[in-house]
């Protein structure tokens, strides 16, 4: 009840440590592999030197833990009560790269074409849990706090959000009506995440192809 309340009063939140150590190794291990063979992305967007590799439900069984977590779940069915049910709509690893520059501010309900949902019509319910340390300097997400009360804009800049700075293991929770971004990386290391996403089951799956031989 009280982790729905701030969801909705404040559009995100972060669980400290919810991932116990030994899962999120495990994770990494399972995904490095494949997240080697993910090249970067194509364009400004999606971040040339950032690797978003997808398909962890048959690529790694130890996500299937975070994927499903009950908590999350919990939250996720609250956010999306509208709906009679939700399902997964994607799931990936985001490597952001040393020397990337921050994404462009965005909703990630966008997806869907740019609809125009109700401004009281949650469509989606996410999560970033943390696989490697999240910082300011090594490209934490960044997000604007209430947001998801806002009309569409495409003008939002870095210099309106705050970064989700949380140790490994952590998760962010946040809805898709929350304007965000990945951060600048300035550090020597990359920054893992691992993006679980959640849809009402009445909208189509986000499909995406990572190079690495996966078509989710």
């Amino acid at each position: 009840d009280e982790l729905h309340a701030v969801l909705e009063r404040d559009g995100a939140l972060i669980i400290d440590g919810l991932a116990p150590a030994d899962t999120v190794a495990r994770i990494n291990a399972e995904m490095a592999p494949f997240i080697e063979a993910t090249p970067g992305g194509s364009d400004d967007f999606s971040g040339r030197a950032t690797r978003r590799t997808g398909a962890l439900i048959a690529r790694s069984p130890s996500s299937h833990e975070l994927i499903q977590h009950p908590l999350i779940l919990d939250v996720t069915g609250r956010l999306l009560h509208q709906a009679q049910s939700y399902q997964v709509h994607l799931t990936q690893m985001i490597s952001i790269g040393a020397d990337s520059p921050a994404q462009a501010i965005h909703r990630d309900q966008w997806a869907f074409d740019f609809y125009e949902f109700p401004s009281d019509y949650h469509v989606q319910c996410n999560t970033m849990w943390a696989m490697t340390d999240f910082t300011e300097q090594n490209g934490a997400t960044r997000l604007m706090p209430g947001s998801q009360d806002l009309p569409n804009d495409f003008g939002h800049t870095i210099d309106e959000t705050v970064a989700a700075e949380m140790s490994a293991g952590s998760c962010l929770l946040y809805s898709g009506k929350v304007y965000h971004g990945g951060g600048a990386n300035r550090s020597v290391t990359t920054r893992i995440g691992l993006n679980s996403t959640y849809t009402v089951a009445r909208r189509r799956q986000e499909a995406c192809e990572d190079g690495a031989g996966a078509r989710q």
